[in-house]
């Protein structure tokens, strides 16, 4: 029997009546561990075992998965990588090396998908007079000058901030932060519309349930309380006022969000919340 025709029957298995519980809760962790799978390929470029084989379908019409529900647990996973210099290597290397390799090895991790979104929501909404100009332009695929001022900025007060930061406050800082801006994401597809009614903004915001924002919200606040107790509140507040402002603004100005928006909603969730920590010094 071919691999195929395992997959075939096992799907057809599945549908099968008189199933006991195990069955429904290997089905049940299957399920999560493709969500989980499906948040790492959205929000970053790391590889996970099994990827090509859970996605593997037969069927005309193909469910959409983003995992949104683990946005938060892929921020904790980036943030978990990127402590590993300042743990391993910070000791032997000045702040400012650090800081810099920090904001490197970030755009690496993630692809620079967010830093991208930004980029080009900053050459849309600064670049041009109407609504569908401002859609046009964040639809091309080069950068203008309001681009490469947005992506530069963040850029340099990322890499200041994590330059103000002693070692053990800059660990923290990034396990607080990474998974509470990638809750942002979430509360900002679960609550305003798309700015383009059809597309993939479109068809990812109807995945986002309520039921999968709840769980990212308690997922990050978890994360952020166990880390950073009263301070991680304080982050996690952080990263839903400045999600809830700028969408409220960009919908003023688009009539709804698109992809690109997303990425910037976490590159500069990521900035006031690293600002915050500074500011607190925790």
């Amino acid at each position: 029997m071919s691999e195929e025709q395992r997959d075939r029957r096992e799907d057809l298995d599945h549908t099968q009546p008189g199933r006991g519980p195990v069955e429904h809760m290997r089905d049940w962790c299957v399920a999560q561990y493709k969500e989980f799978v499906a948040a790492v390929g959205f929000l970053s470029v790391l590889p996970m075992p099994g990827a090509s084989r859970l996605f593997r379908t037969d069927r005309a019409e193909a469910q959409l998965v983003i995992g949104s529900a683990y946005f938060p647990l892929v921020g904790l996973l980036i943030a978990g990588l990127l402590a590993l210099l300042p743990l391993v290597a910070g000791p032997y290397l000045p702040p400012l090396v650090l800081a810099a390799l920090l904001v490197v090895a970030h755009i690496l991790l993630t692809g620079g998908l967010h830093l991208d979104g930004l980029m080009d929501a900053c050459d849309g909404l600064f670049g041009g007079r109407s609504r569908e100009r401002k859609l046009e332009i964040m639809r091309d695929s080069r950068v203008g000058s309001f681009g490469v001022l947005g992506g530069a900025s963040i850029l340099l007060l990322k890499f200041a901030l994590y330059a103000s930061l002693e070692r053990h406050h800059l660990v923290l800082a990034l396990l607080m932060v990474l998974p509470a801006a990638r809750w942002a994401m979430v509360l900002a597809l679960r609550l305003f519309p798309s700015a383009r009614p059809s597309g993939l903004g479109a068809a990812v915001r109807q995945v986002v349930t309520v039921p999968r924002t709840v769980f990212a919200a308690l997922l990050a606040l978890g994360i952020a309380l166990a880390v950073g107790h009263l301070a991680g509140v304080a982050v996690w507040c952080t990263a839903t006022l400045v999600a809830l402002v700028l969408s409220l603004w960009v919908n003023r100005q688009l009539g709804g969000l698109t992809g690109d928006i997303y990425g910037a909603l976490a590159e500069t969730g990521e900035v006031c919340c690293l600002l915050l920590v500074v500011v607190l010094r925790f």
